[in-house]
């Protein structure tokens, strides 16, 4: 073998040199290629490029223009939905649907290319326009919250939305395409560039280290192409991370829309809840504007006033309220003007709904807030107080009338210890004149006349129901008869009273007094239903058997006045019912009487017509007494039986003709008597006495310590002792009803001499 350096350089250098024509021409057109390959993918890239920031430019135009749809839809929400609001702030943001505009004309001129997205943004115009004018300009002029109005934004809202959503939907479509033909397109220069180089370095290593340069060259652009690949992974990294976070916003957009839907389903509940809870108070609700125009109004105050709540709406108090607007104008002006509540004020009038019916109304009106603290309207609540102040003037009246009763009862009282005063010192003159057989005709129309005096103040009584209730067998005719002079003095010289009373006994149990209050109260309305005069009569009667086979008692008042309808009927008997105007009844006449009637066992009717009169009928069952017991109302007696006695009496009686009238009636049958002028001094004589008190005689009413404290003290003092009280009037319920229950033994003033011993004398041997 030859030393190379002995070969022909020639030789061995054709072959490389061969070599690297052939390798450089390999090499070359690889080049060629591979350039030609990055050229093609640079111009692709940039092309690429150029879609993708179009179709993102494209993107956010419209991006962009739909948050400001939204934003402007949100303000305009805000001024319809919230009233404290800040109305500048809010009509700023609502006039960004201008700007909006601005956006979709940019966007309409990227789009121009494509006929169908330039459709889809003139539909977008389109709503656009319907949304302003059908929701938002009529919100910035101050429209009233309606489900129409509602109902209008929100359904123009949604044809919005629609095409913005497949603007951004097909732009979204084409930027992936373009992005994915984008990448192919790099990722396939980058596979050619990389295989190119591959060839080049396997060339460059068969290549002798004259080549290493080339390789290195080689190398270096290779790594050149590798750092453009880092970028690109980078790049495309980025684009990743951007892409979630597109699509983290999308779906934090899809949220807030879900929060939106389901914050305008619980604002329509609201307001649902609102409209009912308003219409079904059972107070007059309604809102006025500051021109006192109606802008919502209930159910309940559009029945007072009479059109429905919708013809309420936008029209001043005085076209729907003109009798009152007068009156509630100054008022609600005032309410504007000051900022200040008024409350409870009473209002007077009539209504379109009751033109003809007087009524009242407890009113409220109240400032309602706005932005600024300023008012924009007035609130008012009303309540119909007319049936409360009925009420109030009958409670009244029945005051007057309780007030009279009490004057009436006083009057009683001292009449009647006069009285017995009276009958007493004349029956005992009557009893010492009989002996000489003189001036008995005189004590005779004294004590007649005093008995007269007695049924008046037994009228009083029953009048002011101060009377003892005790029950009694009484015989109508006679209770009747002694009410002649009151009658006729009730009955006006236009009227004529008749009595047609049953010559046969008719005898009831029940108290005297209650039984005159009945014929009074009966009479009294008779003679009101006859303002023109007319015949009152009073009848009695027996009437039909009862069911169980006893015999009962009718008694009839009629009058041939102005009668009553069916209405009036059916209520006769409610308290503080009546048809007679203001001042001349309270309603309860007949209602007491039916109280009275019922609670005594019997029954009252009523047959009456209009024009024809009425015909009041009380039954009540007959007592199986015979007789009736006098001891109410006595005649004159003679003869009184006096036996001797010899028990001890404690006599208490604060008036002094009494005190010594009955002392003598007591002395001089026989009793010895102890006189204290009131409750104190008896207390000290029955704790000074040594020896027994068989009984106490005392008043009732007295100064100080009355009857009924003396009874309970004494009783425990000396419980033996026996208890005959007297009055003629009492003020004390409780005292009242114990005396009716015959708890002890009573008599009532006035009475007579005979009337006073029996009851002592029965009560001392324990027959009371």
């Amino acid at each position: 073998m030859k030393p190379l350096h002995n070969a022909n350089p020639d030789k061995f250098n054709d072959p490389v040199t061969a070599e690297l024509s052939r390798w450089r021409r390999v090499l070359g057109a690889a080049g060629l290629t591979i350039t030609a390959v990055v050229l093609i993918a640079f111009t692709a890239e940039r092309v690429t490029t150029r879609w993708v920031r179009h179709t993102g430019n494209v993107l956010r135009l419209a991006a962009n223009a739909e948050s400001q749809i939204l934003v402007a839809e949100a303000a305009v929400r805000a001024l319809l939905l919230r009233p404290n609001v800040d109305t500048a702030r809010a009509l700023s943001r609502a006039s960004r649907s201008d700007s909006a505009r601005v956006l979709l004309a940019a966007l309409k001129d990227s789009v121009r290319d494509n006929p169908r997205q330039v459709e889809r943004v003139d539909s977008v115009f389109a709503a656009l326009d319907r949304w302003e004018s059908a929701f938002a300009k009529p919100v910035r002029e101050g429209a009233t919250l309606s489900r129409a109005l509602a109902l209008e934004g929100t359904l123009a809202f949604d044809a919005l939305a629609h095409p913005f959503e497949a603007i951004i939907d097909e732009e979204s479509d084409l930027r992936t395409a373009r992005l994915n033909t984008q990448s192919v397109v790099i990722w396939s220069s980058l596979i050619v560039c990389m295989l190119g180089l591959a060839f080049a370095f396997i060339a460059a290593q068969r290549l002798m280290s004259g080549l290493l340069v080339k390789a290195e060259e080689a190398y270096e652009r290779q790594r050149t192409v590798e750092e453009q690949a880092t970028e690109l992974e980078q790049q495309t990294v980025e684009m990743e991370q951007q892409t979630g976070q597109l699509e983290e916003q999308a779906a934090m957009l899809e949220e807030k829309i879900a929060e939106r839907d389901v914050t305008m389903s619980l604002l329509e509940e609201t307001s649902r809840f609102l409209d009912s809870a308003i219409d079904a108070s059972p107070y007059g609700i309604a809102f006025l504007d500051t021109q006192l125009r109606f802008q919502r109004i209930n159910k309940t105050l559009s029945l007072v006033h009479g059109p429905a709540p919708a013809a309420h709406l936008g029209k001043s108090i005085e076209e729907v309220i003109p009798d009152i607007a007068p009156t509630l104008r100054p008022v609600m002006e005032g309410v504007l003007r000051t900022g200040e509540s008024v409350t409870n004020l009473i209002i007077h009038g009539v209504t379109p709904a009751a033109p003809d019916t007087p009524r009242s109304w407890s009113c409220t009106y109240y400032p309602i807030p706005s932005a600024g603290q300023l008012v924009s309207g007035v609130g008012c609540i009303i309540v119909d107080v007319t049936e409360q102040h009925k009420l109030e003037r009958q409670l009244r009246q029945a005051q007057k009338l309780e007030a009279v009763g009490r004057l009436a009862g006083g009057i009683a009282h001292d009449f009647n210890n006069m009285l017995t005063v009276i009958q007493s010192y004349a029956e005992v003159l009557s009893i010492e004149l009989e002996e000489r057989k003189m001036g008995r005709e005189e004590v005779d129309a004294i004590r007649a006349a005093s008995d007269r005096a007695a049924g008046l103040a037994r009228q009083l009584l029953a009048f002011s129901r101060r009377d003892v209730i005790i029950p009694r067998d009484i015989d109508v005719r006679e209770v009747i008869l002694g009410m002649q002079l009151i009658l006729r003095r009730l009955v006006p010289s236009t009227m004529t009273l008749e009595l047609d009373l049953d010559e046969a006994p008719l005898i009831v149990r029940m108290d005297a007094g209650q039984f005159e209050q009945v014929v009074m109260n009966l009479a009294i309305n008779a003679v009101d239903a006859m303002p023109a005069g007319g015949t009152l009569g009073i009848a009695t009667r027996r009437g039909p058997d009862a069911e169980d086979g006893s015999g009962t008692m009718l008694l009839s008042v009629t009058d041939s006045g102005t009668g009553m309808n069916a209405e009036v009927l059916e209520r006769l008997f409610e308290p503080f019912f009546t048809t007679k105007p203001a001042g001349r009844g309270t309603g309860l006449g007949l209602a007491t009487s039916y109280a009275i009637v019922t609670e005594g066992g019997g029954r009252i009717t009523v047959d009456s017509k209009l024009g024809e009169g009425s015909r009041f009928e009380v039954v009540f069952p007959l007592s199986a007494s015979a007789t009736a017991d006098r001891q109410r109302r006595s005649s004159p007696l003679r003869g009184v039986d006096i036996t001797m006695a010899s028990e001890r009496i404690l006599l208490a009686e604060d008036e002094p003709a009494i005190r010594t009238a009955l002392s003598r009636v007591l002395r001089g049958a026989g009793y010895e008597v102890l006189e204290a002028e009131h409750g104190g001094e008896a207390l000290r004589l029955a704790d000074a006495e040594s020896r027994p008190i068989h009984l106490l005689l005392s008043d009732v009413m007295m100064p100080g310590i009355g009857g009924k404290e003396l009874v309970q003290r004494l009783t425990k003092l000396r419980p033996e002792i026996q208890v005959v009280l007297m009055s003629g009037y009492t003020d004390d319920e409780a005292l009242r009803a114990d005396l009716g229950a015959a708890r002890y033994a009573f008599l009532q003033k006035p009475f007579t001499a005979k009337e006073v011993l029996k009851v002592i004398r029965a009560a001392l041997d324990g027959q009371v």
